[in-house]
């Protein structure tokens, strides 16, 4: 795994490359409060099918907030990340996304539509937040800002038991891996490294811009993998097929026993899913 810090327009973006150069590229966007790491476990099994890119959205990891609310817009925010990508990848990629990763995938595939190849999204992408029902851009705001301030922790088993509830997979050192960096120690206290001004800029970002804005502009064939728990959920249900109405070549993906984080629950049978996606769309341009 190869460390990188790429500045575009006075900003350095930090990230990671996995797997050989040769490879096709895919460049993988994380979801609101983590980072580069939450694709750990997934890249272990396709770094040999995929040239990796882990990107540390801003305020996410080891890259640093940008300065202004409109910098998060999605429309603005994907032409930074496609500077960086293009000091990186000369050809065209594919792009993955999970959670608002699969906003900004969708977003960069609608703005650079002859630089993507396919777009795969992790449960994003197709819900939040039109298809939630009654809930406001004010009443996400403050639902989020109060998360912020209570996700301090006093020891690592009680960051572990909250997170569990966000996978079903058994917690294990390949899950503490993955978001031990989502967090800074602060006289024992374990806070969010995501800083509040990122995440709530974020927020307003999908209020402006939701991402069925993008739907009849994409041009590339999209893989979407969603949760399956709850089994009840009228917002995934509306969004599936808002986003199969809305897509012309959309391929959707419902793993058994997945929460959010799919990659995470799941990491072989995602990585399973996508390569014989990428390879049945190959073979039909043969």
């Amino acid at each position: 795994m190869n460390e990188f810090n790429i500045t575009v327009e006075n900003h350095t973006f930090h990230g990671y490359e996995v797997g050989e150069r040769e490879l096709p590229a895919l460049i993988c966007l994380h979801g609101m409060t983590g980072d580069s790491n939450s694709f750990l476990a997934l890249s272990e099994f396709l770094c040999e099918n995929f040239h990796l890119i882990l990107i540390d959205s801003p305020g996410h990891g080891q890259t640093q907030p940008l300065e202004k609310e409109e910098d998060y817009w999605f429309s603005i925010l994907v032409g930074r990340i496609e500077k960086v990508i293009t000091q990186l990848v000369k050809e065209p990629f594919y792009l993955l996304g999970h959670s608002w990763g699969a906003d900004l995938a969708l977003h960069f595939a609608k703005a650079f539509p002859e630089s993507v190849k396919g777009v795969i999204l992790f449960d994003g992408g197709y819900v939040f937040p039109e298809h939630i029902q009654g809930l406001t851009e004010a009443q996400a705001l403050l639902d989020w800002d109060e998360y912020i301030q209570s996700a301090k922790y006093k020891s690592w088993d009680e960051v572990v038991k909250s997170y569990q509830e966000y996978t079903t997979k058994k917690w294990d050192e390949s899950l503490d891996s993955i978001i031990c960096s989502n967090f800074n120690e602060v006289n024992g206290t374990y806070e969010l490294k995501a800083d509040r001004f990122s995440l709530l800029s974020t927020i307003k970002a999908f209020y402006k811009e939701p991402c069925s804005t993008t739907f009849d502009s994409i041009t590339c064939p999209v893989l979407l993998f969603h949760a399956t728990l709850p089994e009840t959920d009228p917002a995934r249900i509306s969004g599936i097929q808002h986003i199969r109405s809305g897509i012309k070549d959309v391929k959707i993906v419902g793993i058994d026993n997945t929460k959010h984080n799919v990659h995470w629950d799941k990491p072989e049978v995602v990585a399973r899913e996508i390569l014989l996606w990428k390879d049945k769309k190959l073979s039909n341009l043969l």
